[in-house]
């Protein structure tokens, strides 16, 4: 299997692969010219492509055949979520990225703890791109800014899905949503002190279900990981 890279131009017939790329083919798995790569410009193209140099600051290569990956006609996954602590986020990055989620909006809600900033969430986005990296997809799961629970509410042209213990199973609900599905599919993860009742009012107005992801309190983290593993299991 080759090694993949993340390189976000594959026009033209050369490159020159910059930066934690360049480091991670030279320095890291040190291969040099005459390898044969895999790039993904995150965007649904992967190539392949022949190191002709490399130095320790830039990598050459020329590329060989490209792939635009196949359109998809499902709904824009997305998933609304307050933060864990700590590493607990890079780890909900990667695994809801290699599931395939399209879209992650942290979430501001009245219980929550961790409020990442700006560096914060861009530093998820390099957890993106190893987490393509090693599982192969070829589009870059989006991190947005931090976003207020009410200002997630008004996105237009969607389905929101509340994880909420006590309600019906999340599993019947998906099933009925999918059959008819959206442009967007929202899924919502609140924080480990659980939704506020005016944030639940606020969601229902807006017409969001409630669904529930077995009898135990789940981490913000596992909450989510599971909610995108059945929602993309269906699809």
């Amino acid at each position: 299997m080759m090694h993949r890279f993340h390189a976000e131009d594959l026009q033209g017939d050369e490159l020159l692969l910059r930066g934690r790329e360049a480091h991670h083919l030279t320095d890291v798995l040190r291969q040099g010219p005459g390898t044969e790569v895999e790039l993904f410009d995150g965007r649904g193209t992967r190539a392949v492509a022949e190191v002709i140099s490399s130095g320790k600051r830039e990598t050459v290569l020329t590329i060989t055949a490209r792939f635009p990956d196949p359109s998809t006609d499902g709904p824009e996954l997305v998933l609304a979520t307050a933060i864990p602590k700590g590493d607990r986020f890079r780890s909900l990055v990667e695994k809801t990225t290699e599931l395939g989620i399209d879209r992650l909006i942290p979430l501001r809600t009245d219980r929550s703890v961790v409020h990442p900033g700006k560096g914060k969430c861009q530093k998820m986005n390099h957890a993106v791109i190893a987490a393509c990296k090693q599982c192969g997809r070829n589009r870059l799961m989006a991190i947005e800014p931090v976003t207020a629970w009410r200002e997630m509410l008004a996105i237009d042209n969607a389905a929101l899905i509340i994880a909420h213990p006590g309600e019906s199973p999340a599993a019947e609900t998906l099933d009925q949503v999918l059959s008819d599905p959206p442009g967007s599919l929202v899924f919502c993860v609140g924080p480990e002190g659980g939704w506020s009742e005016t944030e639940l009012q606020a969601a229902g107005n807006a017409g969001a279900v409630r669904v529930s992801l077995g009898p135990h309190v789940l981490r913000i983290e596992t909450a989510a990981i599971a909610l995108a593993a059945l929602v993309t299991s269906r699809l």
